[in-house]
């Protein structure tokens, strides 16, 4: 093999080696900055025993990363003594409001020991968990995991919730604000996607998860885009027949997306069974039911249609409005099918997520008029020149501070949280009320406990029910 000098090659090519020499040098500083760069590698922990080898709605938990060191503290929060009633419980704001009075009226429910601080139990949407528009802005997130602290139950309702098919109609807007059409992998894609962003903001997760809610409600009745709908109403039983399918198959897809390592840390979560809408109708005796019809006459309860995915997830949410002065009478859990009723018995954790009036009994009659109609018609068309086409100051809702019946909301609040909500069920564990400030489309604001806007007061019925030593 010929030898060639390095002092020759330098006489004959110094050009050539100082560009390749420099070049070296370019690639060397790079990959310095880019490894300085990288991230700490985090090393999951391996793997459980595969999910399909375990029994429905067991799968093995995980340990917890370390509690994060630096949340700002929840307004009034004290040392509490005694164990909190998850019946004494609310649901959070929605459309991502969290204010300086949220925060104090949320944070000052006494426990059996007359101690203030946080509920018993709180409810709310995914899409709220980063609301924060208090003078701290410290996030809902952040709160809800003290009062978690404290002893509270949280629950997180996954929201807009999916239905099956493949288009949803974007220009319906009530069937169609809810919902997004996909798969039951679509949907334990979703609950892996907010764990995950909640686990990265924060360094922890929560665990008690409702993938739905009022399917039988919410998912379109109607043909939308270029699909065909195996029913035809809310009381086809095919609606329910589906409904059963679609929670079953997402229960299924989570259990095998949790099994993947990439999702490790979240294996201790559990998914609640989602409830259904409640009849509301003019007959007391079927006003909280769960029921087929032929005529008025009920003929069937569309719970047995979904007892399948029920029983293959082991918890369960439901929904109770009633009549104003009637919080004992319109009562969802005497309307349950006796299967569930001893489940519930047996020992299923469960939680009723939204509990309060009617929402349509918030209503005043300048709702429905024709003038209220022909105002919304020209809002709709974006008319801005003849404001007394588009401008209607009327009252058209009354707020849980009024009384309706001759009732207040906090008097009947409290009849239910007192223990007639269960209808005689008697479960082994506690089982937890979230009051949800409810009513019509746009009438949220009306029936929260704290008034619209930055310094809304808290409002009357509010401060009555977060007072009470329950």
């Amino acid at each position: 093999m010929k030898r060639f000098p390095l002092s020759q090659l330098w006489r004959k090519h110094p050009g050539r080696i100082l560009v390749f020499a420099g070049a070296l040098s370019s690639l060397a500083l790079l990959a310095a900055l880019f490894l300085n760069d990288q991230p700490d590698q985090t090393i999951l922990p391996a793997p459980s025993p595969s999910v399909a080898s375990l029994q429905p709605g067991q799968i093995p938990a995980t340990t917890l990363p370390p509690t994060p060191t630096r949340i700002p503290p929840t307004p009034t929060l004290q040392a509490r003594t005694v164990t909190l009633n998850p019946a004494h419980g609310i649901h959070a704001p929605v459309g991502f409001q969290w204010t300086e009075q949220h925060r104090t009226a949320i944070a000052s429910f006494k426990d059996a020991a007359g101690v203030a601080g946080a509920p018993g139990l709180a409810l709310a949407l995914s899409t709220d968990m980063q609301a924060d528009n208090n003078s701290g802005k410290v996030r809902m997130e952040q709160d809800l995991y003290q009062y978690q602290r404290q002893g509270a139950e949280i629950f997180i309702r996954l929201y807009p919730q999916r239905f099956p098919g493949g288009y949803s109609e974007p220009l319906e807007s009530f069937n169609g604000r809810n919902t997004i059409s996909g798969t039951p992998e679509d949907a334990a894609e979703d609950i892996y996607k907010f764990l995950s962003e909640q686990h990265t903001r924060n360094g922890w997760h929560f665990t008690r998860l409702i993938p739905g809610n009022e399917p039988d409600l919410e998912w379109p009745d109607q043909l939308y885009a270029q699909n065909l709908l195996a029913w035809t109403s809310r009381g086809d039983p095919a609606k329910y027949t589906a409904i059963n399918r679609f929670y079953a198959d997402v229960f299924r897809a989570w259990q095998r997306r949790a099994s993947q390592p990439d999702a490790a840390l979240f294996r201790d979560v559990m998914l609640y069974f989602p409830p259904l809408a409640q009849d509301a109708g003019s007959n007391p005796d079927t006003y909280a039911g769960f029921y087929y019809y032929e005529g008025t006459k009920p003929v069937g309860n569309r719970y047995d249609r979904l007892r399948e995915a029920i029983e293959l997830y082991g918890r369960f949410s439901w929904h109770n409005y009633f009549v104003p002065g009637r919080a004992c009478q319109d009562v969802a859990a005497a309307t349950f099918p006796d299967w569930l009723k001893q489940g519930l018995e047996y020992g299923w954790p469960a939680v009723i997520g939204e509990a309060g009036w009617g929402p349509d009994k918030l209503a005043l009659p300048a709702q429905n008029d024709s003038r209220t109609r022909l105002v919304r018609f020209w809002k709709l068309l974006g008319v801005k020149w003849e404001e007394r086409l588009y401008v209607d100051e009327r009252p058209h809702w009354l707020n849980y501070d009024d009384p309706v019946n001759d009732t207040r909301f906090e008097e009947d609040i409290i009849r239910f949280t007192r223990g007639c909500y269960l209808a005689g069920i008697k479960p082994p564990r506690p089982i937890g009320v979230s009051v949800w400030l409810a009513g019509s489309e746009g009438n949220f604001e009306q029936a929260l406990g704290v008034e619209p806007g930055p310094t809304g007061k808290i409002r009357r019925w509010m401060r009555v029910y977060a007072g009470l030593n329950l």
